[in-house]
């Protein structure tokens, strides 16, 4: 169903590299594109502020997986710092607006040439904070989108390297299943052996307690036993 090339991802287990296992570039690939469509509708938490993930993480390397996560960091600061321009921009905007009707009620009432003047910078400057305030939002909605495209990319590799992890493990166990029932085979075979061993000595002793004695025979034994 997949196809293979030579390079592989690495399999990271308690952070020992497992070299038995080897998980194709191509094959995972082609699992990623599929798992991309089956999530792209989907809303998705945010990997790096998921505990779970980090713990599977642990689990599954991937430079694909570093690279992005870094990327997305990079987005989520920048989210913030735009979050918090919205905040201080609205912030001035209010006070402008605060400064546009005292001054404009007094330019009605005075007829202030100084304070006409004063009320068009306010508008300038209020009109200059407007668009601030638009480039700011336009931003956070790409900023946003890209988030949720970079953490889907994430999920999507992680998913694809997993399942094909889940394939080797399970063609692993069924190798060890098969040798741990052979040996669960060679293991009773012994330990039926050692019975028969054990019923033989017992069998012996009786017959050589019946004719000696206990004492002669704790004489035998020490005396032929040693020599054995």
């Amino acid at each position: 169903m997949f196809g293979f090339k030579n390079k592989v991802r690495k399999v990271i287990i308690n952070n020992e590299e497992v070299t038995g296992v080897k998980v194709k570039n191509t094959n995972i690939d082609l699992k990623k594109d599929y798992v991309a469509s089956i999530i792209r509708t989907k809303k998705l938490p945010i990997v790096l502020l998921d505990p779970l993930w980090h713990t599977v993480k642990e689990h599954i390397k991937s430079k694909k997986i570093d690279v992005a996560e870094k990327q997305l960091q990079e987005l989520l600061k920048e989210q913030g710092r735009l979050n918090t321009d919205y905040k201080e921009y609205t912030a001035i905007k209010q006070n402008f607006l605060k400064d546009i009707l005292v001054v404009s009620n007094k330019a009605q009432e005075e007829n202030d040439s100084e304070a006409l003047e004063e009320l068009d910078r306010l508008h300038q400057t209020t009109l200059g904070a407007n668009q601030k305030l638009d480039e700011i939002e336009r931003r956070l909605e790409e900023v946003e989108q890209e988030i949720d495209e970079k953490n889907k990319e994430i999920i999507s590799e992680m998913i694809a390297v997993g399942y094909s992890y889940i394939e080797n493990y399970k063609e692993q166990n069924e190798r060890l299943e098969t040798e741990i029932a052979i040996l669960r085979e060679e293991m009773l075979r012994k330990t039926n052996q050692k019975k028969e061993g054990d019923a033989f000595l017992k069998e012996i002793y009786n017959y050589l307690h019946s004719i000696v004695g206990r004492e002669q025979i704790e004489i035998l034994d020490k005396a032929l036993g040693d020599k054995n």
